[in-house]
């Protein structure tokens, strides 16, 4: 598979009922000694704190204020989209810079062709969620003009999120008040109407948008709980007939076509997208039961200042779906197969 690029373990076919417990004891900087450890760690929490205050600031001078306006009806959607689109654009380098492009981060895509055309109108991409910084990786993307030498559209990037999220100090607010994205309480289905609204918003505003949805629905770590899922997961592909899932969750399904709306009618892409994180020649979300995966963090991405970069390597794949699809649980087993 050949990559562009944008920006200068193990396998078994079993499940097992329970997984072992793994031991997470591992040094906060890989390789680095004591003084080179808390050097990369300082600039680790400066970054992140860094972030959180250019959040805060925005969201007290700018989003706030704007999301008022509109909730009082005195700012149209049209014009609170548009406001909001600028906001984003003014804070998403900025969130983007210390981890990624200081840090030495290098985002590689095998179809450069089919990521610019995401880019140039509404597009839905289905995304793995092995890392928690998939997010951070989308807003550069979507924020990014030129990749591997073509130019492209910088387009607003939104996200289809768990509803807690958005009570999430500063970040979990700044997606709420600012970036307007969906989020869903209990599932695509029962949500659906909130689904449609969002996206009725967006194109009665023609405000062109990147929708990222993560069908896994949540990232596992290392716990028991975890373990317990991971375990769920792998027997449900047994009885639907296939293999366990080795790098991926079961993904949600019921009432997932509602998302169609943001296709449906401008005719953009829905891709499937596969985010994998290497360092120093290792994958880091590697096979969900490997003792040695790793869940990549903005602390993971910073650490390249001081130790080995992280590269992003996305695959896509553009996905053919009839409108009228009536077997989605089947159409989404396939692709995560």
């Amino acid at each position: 598979m050949v990559y562009d690029s944008i920006h200068d373990g193990s396998s078994s076919a079993t499940a097992a009922t329970k997984l072992p417990s793994f031991d997470r004891k591992r040094s906060l900087v890989e390789g680095a000694g004591m003084f080179k450890t808390f050097v990369v760690m300082l600039y680790c929490h400066f970054s992140v704190t860094l972030l959180c205050l250019n959040v805060l600031v925005d969201l007290i001078l700018l989003g706030v204020p704007v999301f008022i306006l509109h909730r009082i009806g005195v700012l149209p959607t049209k014009l609170y989209l548009s406001f909001t689109t600028k906001i984003i654009n003014w804070t998403t380098p900025i969130v983007f810079t210390m981890p990624m492009i200081l840090s030495g981060t290098k985002i590689y895509c095998n179809d450069i062709e089919l990521l610019v055309e995401a880019k140039s109108k509404n597009s839905l991409l289905l995304a793995n969620h092995g890392s928690r910084i998939d997010w951070m990786v989308g807003m550069f993307v979507g924020f990014t003009q030129s990749m591997a030498g073509r130019v492209s559209k910088r387009i607003r990037v939104g996200f289809v999120c768990e509803a807690p999220i958005q009570f999430m100090p500063l970040i979990g607010w700044y997606r709420k008040l600012v970036c307007h994205d969906i989020f869903v309480w209990r599932s695509f289905k029962q949500d659906s109407p909130t689904i449609k609204n969002n996206i009725r918003d967006f194109h009665t505003a023609d405000e062109c948008r990147m929708l990222f949805l993560s069908p896994e629905g949540i990232v596992v770590d290392y716990g028991e709980k975890d373990r317990e899922y991971i375990s769920e997961c792998r027997q449900f592909c047994i009885d639907q007939h296939y293999l366990p899932f080795e790098y991926v969750l079961t993904p949600r399904y019921k009432g997932s076509m509602t998302l169609l709306e943001q296709v449906r009618h401008c005719k953009g892409p829905m891709v499937s997208i596969c985010l994998a994180y290497i360092r120093d020649g290792k994958l880091l979300n590697c096979s969900l039961i490997s003792p040695h995966r790793v869940v990549p963090d903005i602390y993971t991405l910073n650490q390249g200042c001081g130790s080995y970069p992280v590269d992003v390597y996305i695959h896509l794949k553009r996905m053919h779906i009839a409108q009228d699809m009536n077997d989605p649980k089947t159409f989404m087993m396939e692709n995560y197969q």
